[in-house]
């Protein structure tokens, strides 16, 4: 099963075709799924026929639908729900250093405070995958776990475990032996552990770990488990989410951020913009009589174009449809050998769902085997028409020259749309790439900003440099390819199409040191040389690593938000998003980036805090500025 992004699925039964291509793993007893129903009788009925349902809000439900039944139709209404996996964002923070950027000693000592501020009183929670909870900076000053929680999801065999008590907890190991990512977020949130320098934002904060294959219903039950066990002790509640998608409409309408929208009424809710920032897997185009179509080559993941399995949609912005033709190009002369019919919204219909494969195209055939797959409707979420593509191909000759690294063929795309049609077009920058077209227009990176962020009652936190060097265990060390303070070239950004500009702030997340689970290094012992420290204590191995992405960013926002909470509790979502965290110089140079290596002042926290409301009346300051508000040539993003 796939598990590196969420893709959001728009289409019953699409999910089904990519996966079981894809997958290494005997077919799944169910698929995850955020149901809409309208009545209790609906949910009665879905039990019956043997859905399990974790979670409700408002309409929506959480649940786990048997594979037999996903694929027999039981989802009513095609765009009322969308199931997918979701994987993490590679990231890396340093905290030693970045810390100095919140001030954290000040406020952990209580430096012209009242008293400290450490998180202590506060509930923070993440999903994730990797999670070593008996690492040392998991432990309170007495040794005791401060982890209250761990809920595991085995979503694809139905299997919600929660773990209460103490002696549970301490006899679980590891959902995943062969990551790290995890420990890693949660130790830049709330790690205690800090003779090292390494520790956390909120060192003695309460922490809830959760796991899953990462599809979208679990990490909503996972947040739902989060919320619940603050409730439970009457304490507010900070939530990581350093996970992200590109696929989707980018307006905030999908069910997975309706339902979060709702979640965020009861939690601060963190989650990261992305790393596609200097990536360009973006269209943003306006058709019209001089541009009535646009080309993209598609490349794989590994850039080896053998196999090439992913997704790309285009969102229109409104019902008008966008069309689209299969393309291959001959990679040894810049030829193209293959270009499909159009495949569009015929009269007197309101949709399409075709495929073209090796086994009804013999044209097709030639070159490839496997299947791609189109669709397109008015998506009922959003009144927006959304066209999608979904690849599973392999491709055998490979390109003269390459000495057989890279396949000769490579698939390509072509959209049309009518006059005045604007559409925002994107791939899942995962296990598929934008590549320009020969002499065409290329992709940029102008909508690069993570779909699940773009709803609200969140926080979208992309990322600025940390530190040039990190050291490692074998005595050397690690320098990084980019310069301290300033945004970094990978923080995925977007001016949306409503117009709202994320993401609303950004942290320290490139270059940055904090926990390594200890399962991870034992199973992959080539990677200790390139361990950043060790800590051997009463018999027990402990590990630190670096990393840099918006995985690291965003788990410093949740914990520097976790001693706001402390000092204040009552804080909801917009009297943070109220605080100006980062101020900004004004761009030094503009960048072929547009402007988006700006230079960035330390957070001023420890000033904020000591003017919390609790502490003394009078807190009032002024909204953050844009980040990213135009192109360095004061151009539109959307291209015309």
């Amino acid at each position: 099963m796939r598990r590196v992004f969420l893709f959001l699925l728009f289409v019953v039964g699409a999910f089904a075709r990519v996966n079981a291509a894809d997958s290494d793993d005997s077919k799944p007893k169910y698929i995850p799924q955020i149901l809409v129903v309208d009545s209790d009788q609906e949910i009665e009925e879905l039990v019956s026929q043997g859905v399990i349902i974790w979670h409700r809000r408002a309409d929506m439900l959480l649940a786990c639908v048997p594979y037999e039944l996903y694929n027999g139709g039981i989802i009513a209404a095609p765009g009322h729900n969308h199931s997918s996996p979701l994987p993490p964002l590679p990231a890396t923070p340093t905290l030693d250093v970045a810390k100095s950027h919140y001030n954290a000693a000040m406020i952990h000592n209580g430096t012209d405070l009242p008293r400290p501020y450490t998180g202590r009183g506060v509930v923070v929670g993440l999903c994730d995958t990797g999670i070593d909870p008996h690492h040392i900076t998991f432990l309170d000053s007495e040794g005791n776990t401060r982890v209250k929680r761990i809920a595991n999801y085995d979503e694809l065999n139905g299997i919600r475990q929660i773990l209460d008590s103490p002696e549970e907890i301490d006899a679980w190991t590891t959902d995943n032996p062969q990551k790290t990512h995890g420990t890693h977020v949660a130790g830049i949130m709330a790690g205690g552990y800090n003779d090292n320098g390494y520790g956390g934002l909120a060192p003695d904060a309460d922490i809830v770990v959760t796991s899953c294959h990462l599809y979208d219903a679990a990490i909503l039950s996972a947040c739902e488990d989060i919320i619940e066990y603050a409730r439970s002790v009457g304490r507010p509640a900070v939530i990581n989410l350093s996970l992200g998608s590109y696929n989707g409409p980018h307006d905030g309408s999908s069910l997975f951020c309706r339902y979060i929208k709702l979640l965020g009424e009861e939690a601060i809710i963190c989650m990261a913009a992305g790393n596609e920032g200097d990536d360009d897997n973006s269209y943003r185009i306006t058709f019209s009589d001089t541009e009535p179509l646009w080309r993209v080559q598609l490349h794989s993941g590994d850039w080896a174009q053998f196999d090439m399995v992913g997704i790309t949609d285009a969102w229109s912005s409104d019902h008008r449809p966008v069309g689209l033709r299969l393309l291959i190009l001959d990679g040894n002369n810049a030829h193209l050998v293959y270009r499909s019919d159009l495949i569009t919204l015929q009269e007197g219909k309101d949709s399409f769902d075709t495929s073209i494969s090796s086994f009804n195209n013999l044209d097709f055939g030639k070159y490839f085997s496997g299947t791609v797959s189109f669709s397109g409707r008015v998506s009922e979420l959003n009144g927006r028409w959304v066209s999608e593509v979904q690849y599973v191909t392999h491709t055998q000759e490979a390109a003269s020259g390459s000495h057989g690294l890279w396949a000769r063929y490579t698939l390509g795309l072509e959209f049309v749309g009518e006059y005045g049609t604007h559409a925002d077009i994107t791939c899942d920058g995962s296990r598929s790439r934008f590549v320009t077209w020969p002499q065409e227009f290329p992709p940029n990176s102008s909508l690069s900003v993570s779909d699940i962020a773009t709803g609200e009652n969140v926080i979208c936190v992309g990322m600025y440099n940390n530190r040039k060097t990190a050291p490692n265990i074998s005595g050397g060390e690690y320098t990084f390819d980019f310069d301290p303070l300033e945004v970094n070239d990978g923080s995925g950004y977007a001016t949306l199409i409503d117009g709202r500009v994320l993401p609303h702030t950004v942290a320290p997340g490139a270059g940055i040191i904090s926990a390594c689970s200890r399962y991870f290094v034992e199973n992959n012992p080539e990677t200790l040389p390139d361990v950043t420290g060790k800590l051997d204590i009463a018999g027990k191995s402990y590990y630190y690593s670096h990393n840099s992405g918006t995985s690291m960013s965003t788990p410093y926002l949740a914990g520097v938000v976790a001693t706001w909470l402390e000092a204040d509790p009552t804080l909801g979502v917009n009297d943070i998003l109220d605080v100006p965290t980062l101020q900004w110089y004004p761009p030094s140079t503009r960048s072929r980036k547009y402007g988006r290596r700006n230079r960035c002042r330390r957070y001023s926290s420890h000033h904020r805090l000591s003017r919390c409301r609790n502490l003394q009346s009078g807190w009032r300051t002024p909204r953050h500025l844009d980040l990213y508000p135009s192109r360095g040539d004061g151009a539109s993003p959307f291209r015309r």
